[in-house]
C-alpha cells in the first residue's frame, strides 16, 4: 500500500519504449466506490492539456516510479468522459473534515493509503482538530466519500489503527446504498445532506455565510431556517454552513 505523498511526484516510465512520461500530479478519486480510478500526468509541454493514467494500466508503483506497459496507456483527459465527470465531483479526500453519520465535526484527513494492485482506499489518515492525536480510519467505517467531507460511523475514533501493517485486506469501503428509484440510485452526498438538514435547522450562525457573488445566505447571529439549508446548497456552501453553526 502506498501513501498519496508516495506516488504524486513519481516519474510515468513506459516499459516498452522506455521513455519518461512526465510525473504525476494527482489521484482522481471515485467516490461510489472509494477507490483511485485514475492517475493525472503532468503534460508534455507547460501549453499542453494535462493527462491521465487508468489505475488497470498501472504496471507498478516504486519507491522511484510508476510504470505502465506503453506510452499508449496514457491519454488527455478530455478523452475520457468517465475521468471527466469524476473530476467534477471535486472529491479529494485529504484535507477533508471528518464528520459523523450523527453530526459530530471530528478533525480531518491529512493522507490517504491506496492499494496500488486494485487502486482502493484502504484507510484515511485522521488527525484530531487540536492535533494532539492522529490514527487511520480503515475504509470500512467511511460512509461517504464527499466534496470537503467524510462520513464516518459514530465510534469510528475507538477503532483507530496506528498502521498500516494492522490494516485488513477485506477492510473496503462500503459505500451507502439507496433503495432505487425511477430517476435511480439517491447521491450519497445528497443522502447525507439531506440528513444534515435537520441537524442544522435551529443552530446559531457563527459568521456570515456568503455566495461566490456575495449574496447573503445567512448572517452570524441568526438562528438557521430550512430556507437558508436550501440556499447554502443551491450555492455550493452546505459544507461551509455546517462547519460555521454552533447550538
Amino acid at each position: 500500500m502506498k501513501l498519496k505523498s508516495q506516488i504524486v511526484g513519481l516519474p510515468v516510465i513506459s516499459i516498452v519504449e522506455v521513455a519518461s512520461l512526465g510525473k504525476v500530479e494527482d489521484l482522481v478519486i471515485n467516490p461510489d466506490t472509494g477507490s483511485v480510478d485514475f492517475l493525472i500526468v503532468e503534460p508534455e509541454q507547460w501549453y499542453m492539456e494535462r493527462r491521465l493514467i487508468a489505475i488497470q494500466d498501472v504496471a507498478g508503483i516504486g519507491e522511484d516510479a510508476l510504470t505502465t506497459e506503453t506510452r499508449t496507456n496514457v491519454v488527455n483527459i478530455t478523452s475520457v468522459p468517465a475521468a471527466i465527470e469524476l473530476l467534477k465531483k471535486e472529491v479529494k479526500v485529504v484535507g477533508s473534515q471528518v464528520i459523523t453519520k450523527k453530526g459530530r465535526l471530528n478533525g480531518s484527513i491529512d493522507e490517504i493509503l491506496v492499494d496500488e494492485q486494485t487502486g482502493k482506499i484502504s484507510a484515511c489518515r485522521w488527525v484530531a482538530g487540536d492535533g494532539a492525536k492522529t490514527g487511520l480510519i480503515p475504509a470500512n467505517l467511511v460512509v461517504t466519500f464527499g466534496k470537503g467531507m467524510l462520513v464516518v460511523e459514530e465510534d469510528f475514533d475507538a477503532a483507530l489503527v496506528e498502521n498500516a501493517s494492522q490494516i485488513h485486506t477485506d477492510a473496503v469501503h462500503k459505500p451507502v446504498v439507496e433503495k432505487a428509484t425511477a430517476q435511480g440510485p439517491q447521491d450519497p452526498l445528497q443522502f447525507f445532506e439531506d440528513k444534515q438538514k435537520q441537524y442544522l435547522i435551529g443552530r446559531t450562525v457563527t459568521t456570515d455565510i456568503l455566495s461566490d457573488d456575495g449574496e447573503i445566505i445567512a448572517e452570524q447571529g441568526q438562528k438557521v431556517t430550512q430556507e437558508m439549508v436550501d440556499k447554502a446548497v443551491a450555492a455550493d456552501k452546505f459544507v461551509e454552513l455546517t462547519l460555521n453553526t454552533r447550538e
